[in-house]
This record gives C-alpha cells, sequence and structure tokens, in this order.
C-alpha cells in the first residue's frame, strides 16, 4: 500500500506540472506499464506515461514541460519517469509509427528529450496505445478505452517483433528474454502482461524454460547475472518465429 500511494502520489505531481505547462491544451494524463499491472518495482521500474493535448505544442510549451518533468530534483519511486505527448488528432490516424509531440525520458542512464516535430514517429506507440487502452489508468481525462485506439492485433506483434530485434541489440540479455515471454503471451492469448506474469505463465508450458528462469530471478534483483547472450538470442528467435507465425495467421484471416 505505501508503494501504491507513492505511484499515485507521483502520478498527480506530474499532471500538476503538466497543467501548469499546459493548462486548457491539456486533455488527457494516463499511467500504464507495470504500474498498472502490479508489477512495479520501487526505484527500478520505469514510471510510463502517456499524455494527449487537444492542439499541437509550441516551442515555449516544450521547453515549459521539459523545464517541470526533466527536473532532477522531481522524486520518481521507480527510476525515472518515460512520457510521451500526442495530439488527440494522432490517435485517429492509422499508421504504424504514429505522430508525437514529444517524448521524454529522466531515466539517469537513457536521460533524453525529443521532439516529435519533423519526427518520422514511433512505432513503439502502437504497443503504448494498446497497453493503455486495456490497462492503463486515467489520471487525467475520460477512461483510456475511450481516449485511445482500438490497434489490430497483427499491427501490435509486428510492433513486438521489432522492439525484441532492437532489444537483442541494444539492451540485457535478460530484458530481451522477458519481453519475448511477455510478447508470446500476447500472440498466444491476447493478454497483456507485465515480465514477470509473463515469466511466470511461460513456466507452465515448460519448455525452454532456464534462460526465461534466469532472467526472471536478475530481473527480481535475485541475481546479478541473467541468461548469456547467446542463449538470449536462441531463446528470442525461437519467440519471434512464433510470433511472425501467429501473425501471418492473422494477417490472413483479415
Amino acid at each position: 500500500m505505501h508503494l501504491q500511494r507513492k505511484i499515485r502520489g507521483f502520478s498527480r505531481d506530474v499532471g500538476r506540472r503538466l497543467d501548469r505547462a499546459l493548462g486548457e491544451n491539456l486533455i488527457g494524463l494516463y499511467l500504464h506499464g507495470s504500474a498498472t499491472m502490479g508489477a512495479f518495482q520501487y526505484l527500478r521500474s520505469d514510471f510510463d506515461m502517456l499524455a494527449v493535448v487537444e492542439r499541437p505544442l509550441t516551442k515555449d510549451e516544450q521547453r515549459v514541460v521539459a523545464e517541470l518533468l526533466m527536473d532532477p530534483e522531481m522524486p520518481c519511486p521507480g527510476s525515472g519517469l518515460e512520457l510521451s505527448i500526442v495530439t488527440d488528432a494522432s490517435l485517429d490516424v492509422e499508421s504504424h509509427s504514429p505522430p508525437f509531440e514529444l517524448h521524454l525520458c529522466t531515466v539517469p542512464e537513457a536521460r533524453t528529450f525529443v521532439d516529435g516535430h519533423g519526427h518520422p514517429g514511433d512505432p513503439d506507440l502502437l504497443i503504448h496505445y494498446a497497453v493503455a487502452r486495456e490497462k492503463g489508468r486515467a489520471i487525467i481525462g475520460p477512461p483510456p478505452e475511450e481516449m485511445f485506439p482500438l490497434i489490430p492485433r497483427s499491427w501490435v506483434l509486428e510492433a513486438m517483433a521489432d522492439e525484441l530485434g532492437w532489444a537483442l541489440a541494444n539492451a540485457t540479455p535478460g530484458y530481451a528474454v522477458l519481453n519475448a515471454v511477455r510478447a508470446l503471451r500476447y500472440a498466444y492469448t491476447g493478454d497483456f502482461v507485465s515480465k514477470q506474469e509473463g515469466a511466470y505463465w511461460f513456466f507452465r508450458q515448460r519448455k525452454n524454460m532456464m534462460p526465461v528462469r534466469l532472467a526472471l530471478k536478475q530481473h527480481l534483483g535475485r541475481a546479478a547475472t541473467g541468461p548469456t547472450p547467446e542463449a538470449a538470442e536462441r531463446f528470442v528467435g525461437w519467440a519471434l518465429d512464433e510470433i511472425n507465425r501467429v501473425r501471418m495467421d492473422l494477417d490472413e484471416d483479415e
């Protein structure tokens, strides 16, 4: 309960700061990810949020958002805030790489601010929209199922497959393995789950479990190392074959 109070308090703090920066332009703020799936780890998990605005942001609005939300003194119960701001109109555009106004991350090792104007878009937003619609929590604005579009399942799987390729090249082997199991869970059942819940589900399948077991122990802080890069590459390669098989079946049905 103490952690949940910290999550609610930080969510409201982000909402207050965005309201100061954007005023009536802000029409929705949503929490998603591990914080809404019962898998948030204090000081370890990213704090994932989406904000929706009525009109595109001005340069001054972007500057004030950056000043207020990238304040190093702003307390966060997780490893840092990860926030994308999009327009309401952009949610109606069918795209595999939706446009955005800005993206910011305050996780120390990945601290960044990206101006979305003139940017080709962000395919990760497809997954964020789908997760927020199913599992998100409204901090400001209407319920998430009324705000975010219904993303075709085959599109989500394509974005998940692309993300797994990125994870193999850029993230830790354990991260790639746990992302693979939750993508498999979605491919097989259509359910969005956390990394932990995906791992526990996979254990019940009773096959190829060792890379997942090692990745989960590392993720939970119970082991210093996870699966080897070679083991992760083999596991993710197998998972990608399964995900693409399901995606092709969906494309044929459509």
